[in-house]
């Protein structure tokens, strides 16, 4: 039987266990229970359940905080480590969100003045240009930090005037830095991220703070939304997130409704049902428009993990800022398929007005909502696309995708036309 500990700052949360079967259970600590600013670490594991929560539910919400993928295999192999436990054992000191995973059953938050140790830069960009993980470079430097959960290789850290550090005794970082993608014949990933998302924030999506340093190699770098400074001190506090999968207690490997993750309706339906009642239909109408967003810049990787909520009050979830907008359509070794069905279709040039018509239906939207929505995407889009493009181009001359992004958004929108579906 071996444990970890669940905290939040230095309140014990409670225990994750794996025994001797390799079974996973989560238990609340009573005094958790009991406190009256205690939150659920999912919505599918609620606070007041006095009974362990079983395997699928509790690996749903710790699996999903690791990285996937190559970026996971890299790290088992460098620190012959396997699975989940041993992964948080390592690195769970700075997750997404608020949660510490630790092997002390005794944890205090750390104290004091922020100590900073400085990442060697030269290191990753080697590792970049050898085409290794950065995540392991990270790792490696003392202190060592988990990279995040998701398939992409990126690490987090604190960004000071442009330079990148790593916080001593557990201090939570404040950036998430994404390097180049060289597989599968993805080029000039950074600048089409760092489009898309300044794109998105144009239609008016609510998106996190981004740019992009320009150096060896270009970074894309994030400012983490699930963290808070407190204006009195500039201390960092951590504020809790759950994806949509952690959720609703589905793990990574069905992130896609195609392998049995969510759909369009159930993660509609689950924002209107746990939303607080003052941002409630606002989110709604956010959803709808991160998925139209998404749909006309062929961003066939947004799938459920890429929505999340923010606990603003005890037991009160806002919809989280919108990230990881980028358009993978315009990569041919790429999987073409939506990451959603719309209607009954996940093929996009088969994606119609009947399609349009029967995701209404589903969503219990009146005849027209979301076409008209699409239709607002659109017009906002082409609003502001070609302006942008030129704006990025000029700012960074070696970024030519834009332009290919803004051809493909052309013949999107002219499918959509000629489907019926605007």
């Amino acid at each position: 039987m071996k444990k970890l500990y669940a905290y939040f700052e230095s309140k014990k949360v409670g225990v994750l266990t794996k025994d001797n079967d390799d079974v996973y259970s989560f238990e609340y600590e009573k005094s958790w229970r009991e406190d009256p600013n205690a939150f659920a670490i999912s919505l599918s594991m609620p606070v007041q359940q006095e009974e362990k929560f079983g395997n699928k539910v509790t690996l749903s919400f710790f699996e999903n905080l690791l990285p996937e993928g190559d970026v996971r295999k890299e790290l088992e192999t460098a620190y012959k480590i396997s699975g989940v436990f041993d992964f948080l054992a390592e690195f769970g000191r700075d997750c997404a969100g608020a949660i510490i995973v630790t092997k002390q059953p005794d944890y205090q938050a750390p104290a004091g003045p922020l100590e900073l140790v400085s990442i060697d830069m030269k290191k990753i960009h080697a590792a970049i240009e050898e085409r290794l993980s950065v995540a392991e470079v990270i790792s490696e430097t003392s202190p060592g930090y988990l990279s995040l959960a998701g398939a992409q290789d990126k690490f987090p850290a604190v960004l000071r005037d442009g330079k990148f550090y790593l916080p001593k005794n557990g201090h939570p970082t404040t950036h998430i830095v994404k390097v180049p993608i060289w597989r599968r014949g993805v080029k000039e990933s950074v600048y089409n991220e760092y489009y898309c998302m300044q794109l998105a924030k144009a239609v008016g999506l609510e998106i996190p703070s981004c740019q992009v340093i320009d150096g060896d190699h270009p970074l894309f770098v994030i400012e983490r939304y699930d963290r808070a400074t407190s204006k009195a001190d500039g201390s960092v506090h951590r504020i809790h997130q759950q994806d949509l999968c952690q959720a609703q207690g589905i793990s990574s490997k069905s992130k896609y409704e195609v392998r049995g993750g969510p759909s369009l309706k159930q993660n509609y339906e689950f924002v209107r049902e746990h939303v607080s009642a003052a941002h409630r239909y606002s989110s709604m109408e956010r959803l709808l428009d991160w998925v139209c967003f998404n749909l006309v810049i062929g961003n066939n990787d947004s799938h459920s993990k890429n929505v999340s909520l923010l606990l603003h009050q005890k037991s009160k979830y806002l919809l989280a800022p919108f990230y990881d907008l980028m358009s993978t359509a315009i990569y041919e070794g790429l999987d073409p398929s939506f990451s959603f069905r719309i209607g009954d279709r996940d093929e996009f040039s088969k994606i119609g007005k009947n399609q349009i018509e029967l995701l209404e239906t589903q969503l219990g939207l009146k005849q027209y909502v979301f076409k008209k929505r699409l239709q607002g995407v659109v017009d906002r889009i082409l609003a502001h696309y070609k302006s942008l493009s030129e704006q990025v181009h000029a700012q960074f001359p070696n970024a030519k995708i834009p332009k290919r992004i803004n051809d493909l958004i052309d013949t999107r929108i002219k499918s959509l036309k000629f489907q019926k579906a605007l």
